[in-house]
């Protein structure tokens, strides 16, 4: 009698066991499905100070891919390598004003790259300058800019109605929010620089974006950040659609835009995407070595630093949203069931 019930109690359990068995096949593409990421990394931890969040994944990152809204070929090369978390860190090269005019000089001389708009191929961009002592640089290199941050703002992200206009950025898949568009970053190396033509741009990109970086333009940090030097370290990035100021220190005239003004800067060339963020504790820029540790902190630290017990977001980016408008021809939202988002 015992052995029968023993028996039966064994059949029951592989019975329950089957079921289950069966349940998790049929069951795991839906839960699956609903997580899958869009965006990819490069199958090791994410660089420097975005390696604790290389399996903290944003909104973002299962809504839109690493090459964006399509708009032709050389758009979704340039816009994968805005998305490049895969440069070597080794070298890091300490870049300054004249590292950036001089990459400006070097696209501005090769007749392969168009004015205004992607390059078809991006090859030669990655070894277009010679340095002083024979290194090359050049786009997918990883540099070091130190100067004060004149501007921040989450862009393509109308400041009125951030949910609903605006046409937001083809290289996220033109969604609309703060949570969804990169953080511009206007940089000089002097606090009281006046023209834009002597500044250079750097991007925080929405993907795996830390959750303090996100607060990167809060108007608590405004000031702070205007006198004390940062050190912004990511990819050498160059920028094809836009053109840089001219020689004489006036907008560029862009001819893939009917010829309107386009933004004043030094450079196509970024740092895009950003890596690193560390802020100086002096306002003067030659107490700030680079070789001295303890003038440095990371920016993740800077809301302990100046003892705020909250930091108020742009104005902006106070309106979220878990299911963003796309301005992005045939976009359609994926299923949110399961997702692992956060903002």
């Amino acid at each position: 009698m015992r052995a029968n019930s023993t028996r039966a109690i064994k059949m029951e359990m592989r019975f329950s066991l089957l079921v289950l068995s069966i349940l998790a096949v049929i069951l795991f593409p839906i839960g699956a499905g609903a997580r899958k990421l869009k965006f990819t990394t490069c199958g090791k931890p994410l660089p420097l100070q975005l390696r604790p969040f290389t399996h903290r994944p944003q909104r973002i990152d299962y809504l839109c891919g690493n090459t964006g809204c399509f708009k032709n070929a050389a758009n979704d090369k340039q816009n994968a390598q805005k998305n490049n978390f895969c440069a070597s860190l080794n070298p890091i090269t300490q870049v300054t004003l004249k590292t950036f005019s001089d990459l400006n000089d070097a696209t501005n001389n090769e007749p392969s790259i168009p004015k205004g708009e992607p390059p078809p191929s991006r090859t030669k961009l990655a070894n277009i300058l010679t340095l002083a002592h024979g290194k090359k640089l050049g786009e997918g290199r990883i540099v070091s800019f130190v100067g004060y941050v004149l501007d921040a703002r989450h862009s393509n992200v109308d400041k009125d109605n951030p949910l609903t206009a605006g046409n937001g950025e083809s290289v996220q898949c033109n969604l609309l929010g703060c949570a969804y568009n990169d953080i511009h970053i206007t940089l000089a190396e002097d606090s009281n620089e006046q023209k834009l033509c002597r500044t250079v741009v750097a991007e925080i990109v929405p993907h795996y974006r830390p959750p303090a970086w996100d607060l990167f333009d809060s108007p608590d940090y405004t000031n702070f950040l205007k006198t004390h030097p940062v050190k912004i370290t990511g990819q050498l990035f160059f920028d094809g659609s836009h053109v840089p100021c001219t020689a004489d220190g006036k907008a560029g005239l862009n001819p893939a835009r009917d010829n309107a003004k386009d933004f004043e800067r030094l450079a196509l060339w970024e740092i895009h995407p950003i890596y690193g963020i560390e802020v100086c504790k002096h306002t003067n820029l030659a107490q700030c070595d680079l070789s001295d540790r303890q003038a440095w902190f990371p920016f993740t630290e800077l809301k302990t630093w100046l003892g705020l017990s909250s930091v108020r977001p742009a104005e902006k980016c106070k309106a979220t949203t878990a299911d963003p408008n796309s301005k992005c021809p045939g976009f359609t939202l994926p299923a949110r069931k399961g997702a692992n988002h956060r903002h």
